[in-house]
């Protein structure tokens, strides 16, 4: 899955790399921490060009170095619409991953 999916945080303007993804929510990696609780814009992008925008509310955001890396993993929860509403766009996004 890493790797897979890139995209946007359009609240901080920093690229972002999906880590995991499930239909309630993602696990992301990027260069700045976000404000836990405050909501945040996606835009998505997978390897193929296709592209979705999500809305998030920031669960954690942590400092972690990996191979002398040193980068933020955030746990994000998509929140409206519901990954069970027939307009979410999320139960598509991880079909094309999996």
């Amino acid at each position: 899955m890493l790797g897979k999916i890139q995209g946007q945080a359009v609240c901080v303007d920093v690229t972002v790399l999906v880590r995991e993804i499930s239909l309630g929510g993602m696990s992301i990696e990027t260069p700045k921490p976000f404000s836990v609780g405050s909501n945040c814009d996606f835009f998505l992008t997978l390897g193929d060009g296709a592209g979705v925008e999500l809305t998030g509310r920031i669960v954690y955001s942590r400092a972690t170095m990996e191979s002398g890396r040193a980068f933020f993993v955030s746990g994000i929860q998509f929140v409206e619409p519901g990954a069970n509403d027939p307009a979410s766009p999320v139960p598509k996004l991880i079909e094309k991953v999996t």
